[in-house]
């Protein structure tokens, strides 16, 4: 069972550590885990599939060498579009040069002349994490009702990114939270075990 009061202190402890990394460590960061991103997608995916990702805001680790790795490799690359609060987004496809526009919530997504797909894998932003895949994202609960809607349809590989420093010990959580099959650090890859 989850305490809600538990979850607000973990993420507002979390995201305080995240913000203090230094922009040059933020960059080295990225690098990583785009090269341990790219390794995760060549065991899932076939050159050709959807690998969606999010479009970094605040101090998320940068996905844009992820974006731009997968593009050079071969693969379709989808950002999400959010529709509501709690509920599934959507994804539209995008590569590296599209334009992006100012989403209803003021996150960047693609343009709404873009292709909507369904992704074969997804990465994810997280405010903090556990080594079971247990997450805290920013509350709205969208990422948890599109775990939740994929995988009713079908298999789907879910990785965290993350910074080292947001590991916890443990994260309370609820039946209708959403586990992730791995967490990429700067450090390490979790095997979360997921959907095993």
């Amino acid at each position: 069972m989850s305490d809600p009061a538990s979850k607000i202190v973990l993420r507002r402890h979390a995201l305080a550590r995240r913000d203090l990394i230094e922009p040059s460590e933020a960059h080295a960061a990225a690098k990583i885990i785009a090269a341990q991103g790219m390794a995760l997608v060549e065991r899932f995916v076939t050159a050709g599939g959807v690998i969606a990702a999010y479009w970094p805001i605040r101090s998320e680790i940068s996905t844009r060498p992820l974006l731009e790795r997968l593009a050079r490799e071969g693969y379709r690359a989808a950002l999400p579009v959010m529709t509501a609060a709690a509920k599934p987004l959507h994804f539209r496809l995008w590569a590296p040069g599209d334009e992006l526009a100012k989403g209803p919530l003021g996150l960047s997504e693609p343009l709404a002349e873009a292709a909507t797909v369904e992704p074969d894998l997804i990465f994810l932003p997280l405010a903090c994490f556990d080594a079971q895949g247990h997450r805290i994202g920013y509350g709205g609960g969208n990422f948890d009702a599109t775990l939740a809607a994929l995988k009713a349809q079908r298999k789907i590989v879910a990785i965290g990114l993350a910074y080292a420093d947001q590991e916890v010990d443990a994260i309370p959580h609820e039946a209708h939270d959403q586990r992730l099959d791995f967490v990429i650090t700067e450090q390490k890859i979790f095997d979360c075990g997921a959907s095993g």
